[in-house]
């Protein structure tokens, strides 16, 4: 006779919700392993010295997931030694929904040459369903278990709460002690407001759910290992931090019956936007002002999320083909991390990202391009000269050394200096690229350079400004040798950092 194992589920919580088929297996087992006692049902069995239970198996490891890997394998080692033993596995709630230890089972008993019998029961996830009276094909439930919500939270938490879309109903089986409610709280609370309204199940036990809010659910609330956790959905418009409330918003406006000015727009009505709004957000970078930084984020997400919603609406695309194509050209992209490519360093890092454009090129059959391609024409002229040259540089051709460049801007110099009215505009580019290739060379970006010394000239004036006012006079009114000592006084309160910059 081959080893197997049975496993059933003893239910939610009351007897009456055992299956026959589980009762059946229980009742001709030579022996019951329980994962633990905690449970009312047993109490209803009369299972005599054929019980046993793996209670004193969690004091012994470091997780949960260890826990239930040391329960596996011990009864997959039990009916190896006695392949004759009619052997049930008995888990709280169904053997089919959110148990650890069956799924690893799954994994580790047929390797060993046990067979499985399970069979379903009725789940903590389907009583508290019938208790509230939700129907998981009309609206659609989300259910994950509370291990599991608190393991994202410390491996992942930047992307925790973004496997939850809060427009859906909410139910989190296992809340069996209060530092997994407040795990599982801190994750709930980066999607739903403080105060919103959730509720402690013990479905079948003939207790009404307790409702606290969310805030409140690790204070001083009942919770135990027959516990499950309801949240309600929020609307898809109230404000929230799921990119689908984002979407749904956005659709809004443009749909039936939304906003008549977004309804008009086009992807050339409203392209000045996204550059604008990329600005604002470079601008809050360079102050320093993270709140400014975050509002500004947000406006660049929205131009991306109007882009797709004009695209959908013209049958083009649309959000989702958006966040695919990223997501699969970031994958592709960066094989030393997804894949088994080697690169310790960032040149390394480079070299890797343009070999696979290359391949990328070719396995579309485009034509032969120039190393200059994808430099975006709209670019800043500082920016896009840098780029260039950048590319350019690639291929090999390029300077020795930034010296080698510093000579080449002097030259510069003296030619524009020595050029006439209709060359020197011409003259003046040649100069700048130069200083472009020197800042390129010097590890240093003429763009950014160039903003922080105009937000510098700018910050100083409106200092100047300020002062001269306090004279009781405008800057066009005072002579130039005054002015400059006004300037000059702003540039050392500034140095020694005594100027309020107003």
């Amino acid at each position: 006779m081959s080893p197997k194992i049975t496993v059933v589920g003893l239910g939610p919580g009351s007897p009456e919700m055992l299956t026959a088929g589980a009762l059946r297996a229980l009742e001709s087992a030579d022996e019951v392993w329980v994962r633990t006692t905690r449970h009312p049902t047993l109490g209803h069995l009369d299972l005599g010295d054929r019980l046993h239970s793996f209670d004193r198996v969690y004091n012994t490891r470091a997780s949960n997931e260890q826990v239930y890997r040391d329960i596996a394998e011990s009864l997959v080692r039990a009916v190896r030694s006695n392949p004759d033993l009619r052997l049930v596995y008995a888990v709280p709630g169904s053997p089919t929904t959110g148990e650890t230890s069956v799924r690893l089972l799954r994994e580790i008993a047929p390797g060993a040459g046990v067979g499985l019998e399970i069979l379903p029961g009725v789940s903590a996830l389907e009583a508290a369903m019938g208790e509230l009276g939700l129907d998981p094909l009309d609206r659609g439930v989300q259910a994950m278990d509370a291990d599991d919500l608190a393991n994202l939270l410390d491996e992942w938490p930047s992307t925790a709460s973004q496997l939850l879309n809060p427009t859906i109903p909410l139910l989190v089986s296992g809340v069996w002690q209060q530092p997994l409610a407040s795990a599982v709280k801190l994750l709930l609370l980066t999607c739903y407001p403080h105060d919103w309204p959730v509720r402690l199940v013990r479905a079948g036990l003939g207790e009404p759910p307790v409702e606290v809010a969310l805030e409140d659910l690790d204070r001083g609330t009942r919770v135990d290992h027959l516990t499950t956790l309801y949240v309600p959905p929020l609307s898809p418009e109230a404000p929230g931090s799921s990119f689908y409330q984002l979407t749904h918003i956005t659709a809004r406006l443009r749909g039936p019956g939304g906003c008549p000015w977004d309804r008009e727009q086009t992807h050339a009505s409203i392209k000045r936007h996204l550059i604008e709004e990329a600005y604002e957000a470079l601008e809050a970078l360079d102050s320093g002002d993270i709140a400014a930084l975050e509002e500004e984020l947000g406006d660049v997400l929205l131009q991306v999320s109007l882009h797709s919603e004009i695209a959908y609406t013209d049958s083009d695309f649309d959000i989702g083909d958006v966040i695919r194509g990223i997501t699969a050209k970031l994958v592709r992209r960066h094989p030393h991390v997804f894949g088994d490519v080697e690169a310790d360093t960032a040149a390394q890092v480079l070299a890797n990202w343009h070999e696979i454009k290359q391949g990328e090129r070719a396995d579309k059959g485009e034509p032969e391009h120039s190393a200059l391609d994808g430099v975006p024409s709209a670019l800043p002229a500082l920016a896009r000269a840098q780029s260039v040259s950048q590319r350019a540089a690639r291929t090999g051709f390029d300077w020795s050394g930034a010296e080698e460049v510093w000579h080449k801007v002097r030259e510069e110099v003296d030619e524009l200096r020595s050029a006439g009215d209709g060359a020197r505009l011409e003259e003046l580019g040649d100069l700048l690229f130069a200083l472009v290739n020197w800042a390129r060379l010097s590890g240093l970006e003429a763009e950014e350079a160039l903003r922080l010394a105009t937000s510098k000239f700018e910050r100083r004036f409106r200092e100047l400004e300020r002062r001269v006012r306090e004279r009781g006079t405008e800057v066009r009114q005072l002579p130039m040798p005054e002015l400059d000592e006004i300037w000059n006084q702003v540039k050392a309160d500034e140095r020694r950092g005594a100027l309020e910059v107003k």
